[in-house]
């Protein structure tokens, strides 16, 4: 498996899964553009890494909201600047309101949807177009959840990643005649700074639902969208790519 001569966009790239999606690709030979809503010390430290593991000018971070278009527009266009063009996308970047449902202000639903949802329509638009732009052919890695099959008390965050797997197959239905594909990776639990917040008796309710009996990690979740980025995955479009250790559902 391999991404020489690859251009990826990660997007919420500076920590945890976004983080190891950018250095995977760099390991296998990509050069990456990801971005964060800050840019900070976080991005130094992962354009640092990514220097030592793919040489220098392997990545490059930007500061980028994916909730707004002329912000995602500039993300790509410093891909093509720099790079030369894009050949697949991770939509990784996503926020978290925990309420229930009849108590979620809407201004905080509507934060939720912006990133995780329109925010990957937004992203998901402009790759499509540079693809087709450039001849056609395309990779389109979105992260969704094992919360989109349910949870207590995330209903904003559950309904945003669900919609993820009907795009994704739109997505795949519409152009995959193009050569460009689109699938989606749901993970369960992994330690993330996202994660952080849940307290520590939902932490324990999955790791012993899980049958490791063990937290995923970042890296294991950048393996498998590497893989799908890549010429080994052509066959795989429309697919929902379970990473979450056997892990079926978030307990109550």
């Amino acid at each position: 498996m391999t991404l020489s001569g690859q251009v990826i966009v990660v997007t919420g790239g500076s920590r945890g899964i976004g983080r190891a999606c950018v250095l995977a690709a760099v390991e296998q030979g990509a050069r990456v553009v990801f971005c964060s809503r800050r840019n900070g010390d976080d991005s130094r430290a992962v354009e640092a890494e990514a220097a030592a593991r793919g040489g220098n000018d392997a990545a490059v971070g930007v500061c980028a909201d994916v909730a707004d278009e002329a912000s995602v527009s500039q993300l790509f266009a410093v891909a093509r600047a720099r790079y030369g063009g894009v050949h697949g996308v991770v939509n990784n970047a996503a926020i978290s309101r925990e309420a229930l449902a009849v108590s979620m202000p809407t201004a905080d639903w509507d934060a939720v949807m912006d990133v995780n949802f329109t925010g990957v329509f937004l992203v998901a638009r402009v790759a499509v177009r540079a693809f087709l732009e450039q001849g056609g052919g395309g990779r389109i890695v979105s992260i969704g959840t094992l919360s989109q099959y349910g949870v207590v008390g995330n209903a904003s965050y559950a309904t945003s990643k669900g919609g993820l797997a009907a795009l994704a197959r739109e997505l795949a239905r519409q152009y995959g005649p193009y050569g460009i594909s689109s699938n989606l990776v749901v993970p369960g639990y992994v330690e993330t700074t996202l994660s952080a917040g849940m307290s520590q008796q939902a932490r324990h309710a999955l790791v012993t639902g899980s049958p490791l009996h063990r937290p995923g990690t970042p890296e294991e979740i950048a393996s498998v969208v590497s893989f799908l980025l890549s010429p080994a995955a052509a066959g795989l479009n429309g697919r929902q790519i379970r990473a979450t250790g056997g892990l079926m559902v978030v307990p109550a």
